[in-house]
Parts: C-alpha cells; structure tokens; sequence
C-alpha cells in the first residue's frame, strides 16, 4: 500500500492499488459532480463529500445481517 496525500485536504490516507488489483477508490462512489479520478488522488471522504465513513459503516452492518440471515436460514 502506499501512502498518498489527498490533493483537496492535504490529509494521509493509503492507496491499495497494485498491479493485481485497482484501488479503494474504484469500490466508492463517486459523489462529487465533475470530478476526474484519473487526474487526482483524493481521501475517501473527498471523494464522497464526506460520506465514505457512513458508506463502509452501513455496508458492514448490511454484511453483518446478511450473515446472520445465513446462520439463521441454516438451521
């Protein structure tokens, strides 16, 4: 991984793009209106206005329930 400085907020965050496989950012959304992710590298929360937090915090509870769906169907 390497670390990066966002070109908006100047804040540190890491990138984990390689050679195998894109990076973070392509798993975002992209909720700014013009905004190249081509041209820059941006913090996930520049890079969803701010959201990104809520985002991965509401995907791993959706996650969460889903497996315990799973558990609960299994018996």
């Amino acid at each position: 991984m390497k670390q990066l400085e966002c070109d908006e907020c100047g804040s540190k965050f890491q990138c984990g793009s390689n050679t195998e496989k894109p990076c973070w950012c392509h798993n975002l959304p992209n909720l700014r209106s013009n905004f190249d992710l081509a041209g820059k590298c941006v913090c996930p929360d520049c890079l969803t206005d701010g959201t990104a937090k809520q985002i991965t915090k509401m995907r791993k509870k959706k996650s969460a329930q889903r497996n315990a769906d799973k558990i609960e169907l299994a018996r």
